[in-house]
């Protein structure tokens, strides 16, 4: 009897001591099981840091984890970017980049810390900026056919403002001026607010600049939209058309902001991340929010969509740059 007992015993013992480790592995597995952090490549405060802000806060509570926001800003996005390349593949670190970090950065510098086709991997696409071509108002055009009319028989004489050579406000503008065979002279800034300010003395003419800070100076008659460089048109412009209504179907480009961690991440973490993600971007307040802001809020979808998205971007810049001799070194 007492070894019958003895048996039994050790039969138990074996089995809790194989379970155990199990247990423990099923743990360890389940993720998340800590607080995840948001790399973002700007200063506190600035707009996309708050969307940034507001989509952490959903994702937390989907996620049952803290979700904090690290703000990495300088050189041109490459400090976040190291970051995230600096941290496991765990989904732990994630960085909310935009198309400047994601794809431009790559194709205009011949020498980078990070490689984003190589290192990154996409979670979710946050929102689409979208661009609007704005003029001055004292500018005798009233739309884009009459603005390439004037254009050509006054060469040399129209500007544009960018943030920036080799961002998107600049490569819209090479984009368009390729496309509709007109030369403007491009005059970079160092920021959108230099940029809108630019234009509105008439220091140039011509700005490819965002459609929410732009929207209260078309408004109040001071900028003129002419076309949206969008594939659809706007809700906070409704009346003004897109660049393929206007003759140029070609002409077509967003700021895009989005999730991405490193490549190597599980793909079930990525899901859950993804999932997470859908969830901020279907909350009615959110997408309320920013689409009253000028933002194209995107539906729920894969993180692989995101991918192919930011695909299809780097090959349409890379034209643009390449025909345009376009380099920052």
């Amino acid at each position: 009897m007492k070894r019958k007992t003895f048996l039994l015993q050790s039969f138990v013992l074996m089995g809790t001591a194989s379970w155990c480790p199990l247990t423990l592995a099923a743990n360890e597995d389940k993720f998340p099981s800590k607080p995840l952090r948001i790399i973002v490549p700007f200063n506190p405060g600035a707009s996309v840091d708050t969307i940034a802000r507001s989509m952490a806060v959903l994702m937390s509570k989907k996620l049952n984890q803290p979700v904090i926001v690290d703000n990495k800003p300088g050189a041109n996005a490459a400090i976040g970017a190291q970051a995230l390349v600096n941290s496991p593949a765990d989904g732990y670190t994630l960085f909310f980049a935009s198309d400047s970090a994601l794809v431009l950065n790559g194709l205009l510098y011949k020498k980078l810390a990070y490689d984003a086709e190589r290192d990154f991997t996409a979670v979710a696409l946050a929102v689409n900026v979208p661009l609007v071509m704005l003029v001055n108002a004292s500018l005798p055009v009233q739309s884009v056919k009459e603005f390439i009319y004037y254009a050509k028989q006054n060469p040399g004489k129209l500007n544009y403002s960018s943030t920036g050579t080799g961002g998107a406000f600049h490569l819209a503008g090479e984009m368009f001026s390729q496309a509709a065979g007109v030369e403007m002279t491009h005059v970079p800034f160092t920021g959108g607010a230099p940029a809108i300010q630019a234009l509105l003395a008439n220091q140039v003419q011509v700005m490819f600049g965002v459609v929410g800070s732009s929207l209260p100076y078309v408004r109040a008659g001071r900028l003129k939209a002419l076309a949206v460089v969008t594939k659809d048109r706007v809700s906070a412009l409704p009346d003004i058309p897109t660049l393929q209504e206007s003759g140029y179907p070609g002409v077509e480009a967003s700021v895009r902001y989005g999730m991405v961690t490193r490549k190597g991440t599980p793909p079930q973490v990525i899901a859950a991340l993804n999932d997470a993600a859908n969830y901020a971007l279907d909350d009615p307040a959110f997408r309320d929010r920013y689409k009253s802001e000028g933002y194209i809020v995107p539906t729920s979808h894969k993180a692989q969509e995101f991918d192919q998205q930011i695909a299809s971007d780097r090959q349409m810049w890379n034209k643009v740059i390449k025909s345009r001799g376009i380099t920052l070194e």
